[in-house]
């Protein structure tokens, strides 16, 4: 929900009383000489109260709450973020080779909440913000940022819409078309929009998508090379420790398409937040999960498209993991680029428009690894002679 006041006093406030509970500033009735079962009904609302302020503490910097202050600037600021303060020459991180992580930050007022990342065929980015948002900017080779624009994604806006109307997850593009598909949770659903998000032209909302929760929606849509689509859902529990995946053997909004659902397993308490295609055919995930004490942490996993099969569960390879004391907050974008010959990775974070979370860019280099063809295949063995007989 969209709050029409400032979210950081109010932060601030509640982390205060946190500490003067934890402190052990609040005084037990027993100490006072009180009847001994109204002095532990104290004490029990004393624990009460603080489980309560740890869990709104908790609530606050996962799902934030999101304020106006009016601003339509198109300004937005970069700032370099090292990988480790502690170890600048850290580079390495699995298999992956770290190569730049800057900071985004602007005054306008629907900056932030980007939950999905595209890289566009003219070496742009387009983020989309889980508030119906769209963030384009460049990033010019000596690491500035290139004429950015924060606009609204057409059909967020209006007397009758809400925040539901407007919780944009997922992000696919096909560049021949130019057409871009969006998948939304709270309201779940596939948008199909026209080139440079004219307006959009057609949508779908998949039977299996009625039981998805409010906050489990289509987190990840992802457009084949061959047209073919994967969507991943955040939280649809399935049996197996898996969340459910639809495979799409085209548009989803064509009627001529059908699709089939699947289980993707994440590594264990995480969850998929975006994917992309690798160059080879893979499918790169990132997975994201927040808990007490680590806070947030980030996997990237490959799985093979071929591999998916109908009500099957699908587990990917992990090949990196972002965590404290390394520059992590909730990634939820992922994009995939190449340069002289080698694959890019760029992973965006979701700041929740909260005062405890930052947006942060992320750019890695990928080892190769391609996948395996037909032709690298080791070959079969010939007959020793003298046995073909055999």
């Amino acid at each position: 929900m969209l709050h029409l006041f400032d979210s950081a006093p109010i932060v601030r406030l509640w982390r205060r009383q946190v500490e003067h509970l934890l402190n052990g500033h609040v005084i037990c009735c027993s100490c006072l000489g009180y009847d001994w079962s109204i002095a532990m009904a104290f004490c029990m609302l004393r624990k009460f109260i603080r489980l309560s302020l740890l869990i709104a503490l908790l609530v606050l910097s996962v799902g934030g709450l999101r304020y106006i202050h009016r601003n339509d600037s198109q300004i937005i600021a970069l700032k370099p973020l090292p990988l480790d303060p502690d170890r600048p020459k850290l580079k390495k991180l699995g298999e992956l080779q770290f190569l730049g992580a800057w900071e985004l930050d602007s005054d306008n007022s629907r900056f932030g909440g980007i939950s999905a990342l595209m890289a566009m065929p003219d070496g742009r980015f387009i983020g989309l913000s889980d508030a119906g948002t769209l963030i384009g900017f460049g990033l010019t080779q000596n690491n500035r940022l290139d004429h950015p624009f924060i606009a609204p994604l057409p059909g967020t806006i209006g007397p009758d819409i809400d925040y539901e109307d407007k919780d944009s997850e997922g992000l696919a593009y096909d560049p021949d078309s130019g057409r871009f598909w969006v998948s939304f949770e709270g309201k779940h659903r596939i948008k199909r929009f026209t080139a440079s998000f004219a307006r959009s032209d057609g949508e779908f909302k998949a039977p299996e998508m009625r039981f998805w929760g409010d906050n489990s929606g289509a987190e990840a849509i992802v457009r084949m090379a061959d047209g073919r689509f994967i969507i991943l859902s955040e939280g649809m529990d399935i049996p197996g420790g898996a969340y459910m995946g639809l495979f799409f053997s085209g548009d989803p909004v064509e009627r001529g398409s059908s699709y089939f659902p699947f289980g993707y397993r994440p590594p264990t308490g995480f969850k998929a937040t975006d994917a992309a295609m690798l160059p080879d055919g893979r499918m790169m995930i990132l997975n994201r999960r927040i808990g007490l004490p680590d806070g947030f942490r980030a996997k990237l996993t490959i799985i093979d498209p071929d591999d998916i099969a109908r009500d099957e569960i699908i587990e990917g390879k992990t090949i990196a993991t972002l965590a404290s004391p390394l520059l992590v907050d909730n990634m939820e974008g992922l994009a995939i680029t190449q340069e002289n010959g080698r694959t890019i990775i760029w992973m965006i974070s979701d700041d929740n428009f909260n005062a405890f979370q930052r947006t942060i860019f992320m750019k890695f280099a990928l080892a190769e690894k391609p996948k395996a063809t037909e032709s690298a295949k080791k070959p079969e063995a010939e007959p020793a002679p003298g046995f073909e007989s055999l």
